[in-house]
Formats: structure tokens, sequence, C-alpha cells
């Protein structure tokens, strides 16, 4: 379910994800029988500074493998 995503990247991310949103969700031509494809935005936030280009690449790495183990998901592209 998609709570269980959410609840996946809020522990994969922590405390540096203010806020996260489906913005998408697709199942049809070229994607794979039984799959979906779902885009998901994230906000990300440290109150006591500015995140830095590889504050942000380390959150989404944290997230892209979390997703990756807990569901199997893969970026498209």
């Amino acid at each position: 379910s998609y709570a269980d995503v959410e609840a996946c990247l809020r522990n994969a991310v922590g405390g540096n994800l203010a806020h996260l949103f489906l913005f998408d969700r697709y199942i049809g031509t070229n994607v794979p029988t039984g799959m979906k494809s779902i885009a998901i935005g994230l906000i990300l936030q440290d109150l006591s500074r500015t995140l830095t280009d590889q504050d942000s690449d380390r959150c989404m790495g944290q997230a892209v493998a979390a997703l990756g183990r807990g569901f199997g998901a893969t970026l498209r592209g």
C-alpha cells in the first residue's frame, strides 16, 4: 500500500524529510504486468542549516535503496 511506501521513506530519510506526496501513478504500456509506476515528491529540510547537494543526494540514495529493499522498486529511465 502507499502507506507502507510512505512509512518506508520516512524511516529511511529520517529527520530531513519535511513532506512527501504522491503526484503520479501509472499502470499500462511499458510497465510490466503486476507492477505500477509511481512518482513521489520529497521535500527535504533541516531546521538548523541549509542542506547541501551532498545532503540531498545522500537522502535520495537512502530513499531509493530502502524502496528497493522493501518493495523491489527501481528507478525508471
